[in-house]
């Protein structure tokens, strides 16, 4: 499998990356306070800091390999913050993740995430999904589409990225938005990447796994398995008839809250 890495060369470390972190916190609160107190303050200096420390931690955050495609085999890579919730890649409403050329018949991905442990004390708003991994019936809809649940740690958590594979990409149908943020990337006829907002609600998603694993259009890689094999069917799968929340979680400040 290929090795992390990150767009400066080598993931931030731990400490790095919560240097950075703070460096941001302390810019974004002065920011906050200065235009709390008067609308009109100049706040040109903490967004400066803001968008140096956003360059640093997109420069360092980890490329690693998370998905495989069961129709060309390749290996779905994308950037990803593994340490916690309190990353700036986890920011909803924000893109501070570098862009990571997808495999050819990626289609859609997004994810579901178990909290094992408490929140982070300070993030900009995260939507990390549900507590357990789902399927879109709209999108297995498009003749073709396979997709594929995987998991690994954010920290102490679980995650659960869902990945939709097919092949030749439809053109003209509305995919996903990327887990934990409000976009989608997608890539248009003549070669070159666009981005776009999907607009679905928790009722669109379908929890009950097995019938999806019985069709053999949905499979599953285990659980730190660095090779990303593939498996099909219900036997063995870990992911089937999860305990957890079924609606959609949001997180910060210290604080969550379910989509109501």
């Amino acid at each position: 499998m290929p090795v992390p890495r990150a767009r400066r060369g080598t993931p931030f470390t731990a400490h790095e990356r919560q240097a950075i972190l703070d460096t941001f916190r302390e810019a974004w609160e002065a920011k906050e306070r200065a235009e709390l107190e008067d609308d009109d303050a100049d706040v040109s200096e903490p967004r400066r800091i803001m968008a140096e420390a956003a360059r640093a931690y997109e420069d360092g955050v980890p490329i690693i390999a998370i998905s495989r495609s069961p129709l060309s085999r390749d290996v779905f890579e994308t950037s990803i913050d593994t340490f916690d919730l309190d990353g700036l890649w986890w920011a909803y409403d924000y893109e501070y993740r570098p862009f990571v050329d997808p495999p050819a018949d990626l289609f859609a991905w997004t994810g579901a995430l178990k909290l094992d442990g408490p929140v982070p004390a300070w993030s900009l708003k995260a939507m990390p999904g549900p507590d357990v991994p789902f399927i879109l019936p709209a999108l297995m809809a498009v003749p073709g589409m396979t997709a594929v649940i995987s998991s690994l740690p954010i920290g102490r958590h679980v995650g659960f990225p869902i990945c939709y594979y097919v092949d030749p990409l439809p053109q003209g149908v509305e995919r996903a938005d990327d887990w934990g943020i409000r976009s989608y990337t997608y890539q248009r006829p003549d070669g070159s990447f666009a981005s776009a907002h999907a607009v679905q609600s928790d009722e669109e998603k379908d929890f009950e796994l097995r019938p999806w694993l019985e069709g053999g259009r949905v499979h599953w890689i285990a659980p730190g398995d660095d090779s990303l094999t593939l498996h099909a069917g219900v036997d063995g799968c870990p992911y089937v008839d999860l305990p957890g929340e079924r609606r959609r979680r949001y997180i910060e400040r210290g604080g969550a809250r379910f989509a109501v």
